[in-house]
């Protein structure tokens, strides 16, 4: 076997294709997606099932840098309210697209979308 023949036999990922949870955390075994909360463990979230989003490697790291941007502003007194949703495309648990948003009183104050895939 060439030095090369490991990089050959990986498969590219399509997320699509994962359109159960058991598939996306055999994806996360794979190192090819990660857990993500929707509603950080800072704001309360838990590890409850329905409280998790199975993402490619390193979209949690942007929600966690937007998480961080929310509790400044909770801490400012400028947002109580937060919503995260999620967008899907097919049958695929991956979210194609993530919406984080966060206001006080009925206003906006923070709208953030990430693109997924």
């Amino acid at each position: 076997m060439g030095l090369f023949d490991a990089f050959k036999k990986k498969k590219a990922v399509s997320f699509e294709e994962i359109d159960s949870v058991a598939k996306a955390q055999e994806e996360c075994r794979k190192g090819n997606l990660e857990r993500m909360y929707i509603m950080s463990p800072v704001f309360g979230g838990t590890d409850d099932p329905r409280n998790i989003l199975y993402v490619p490697v390193g979209i949690n790291r942007i929600k966690e840098g937007y998480d961080d941007i929310l509790v400044d502003l909770v801490k400012q007194g400028k947002a109580k309210s937060f919503n995260c949703k999620p967008e899907y495309k097919g049958r695929s648990v991956v979210p194609s697209k993530i919406t984080i948003v966060s206001g006080k009183d009925g206003v906006e104050v923070f709208n953030q979308t990430i693109e997924v895939w």
